[in-house]
């Protein structure tokens, strides 16, 4: 399972993570991988990444735009609260054909953006993620 950890504009994450001695103690056995737009982070479990996300509480308010969680059986991402809605609270089951589905788009500036479904990407679009959320998070 992959954690994708996105930037917000102008933050080198990796390096901001690398250089806190705080953040090397918390990712010391996560290894961060650089991505242009942020870094991803493997871990064995949806559980293990909503704690590990929960322990970098700060530098996820601070400098990441989006946090989200792979979703291999149903080969998508998950926001982080809907993670949390569907591992920690149980008060949801993901199913096929999720209602609360869109896209978030990497743009060459760094800004990330959520784009519903049936909106075509726009120019400078580096990378998108299939994700599905909660109705509040829809853009």
């Amino acid at each position: 399972m992959r954690l994708v950890c996105i930037a917000k504009p102008g933050i080198d994450l990796h390096r901001t993570l690398s250089d806190s001695e705080t953040s090397r103690h918390i990712l010391r056995f996560y290894h961060p991988k650089r991505a242009e737009w942020g870094v991803t982070l493997d871990v064995s479990t949806v559980s293990s990444g909503l704690a590990l996300m929960s322990e970098l509480r700060w530098y996820i308010q601070r400098y990441m735009a989006e946090v989200l969680f792979e979703d291999t059986e149903h080969t998508v991402y998950l926001t982080r609260e809907l993670a949390r809605e569907v591992y920690e609270t149980r008060s949801v089951a993901l199913i096929e054909g999720w209602n609360v589905s869109f896209r978030v788009a990497i743009l060459e500036d760094g800004r990330s953006v959520r784009i519903p479904e049936g909106i075509p990407d726009s120019a400078g679009v580096v990378q998108t993620f299939h994700v599905w959320g909660l109705a509040h998070e829809h853009p």
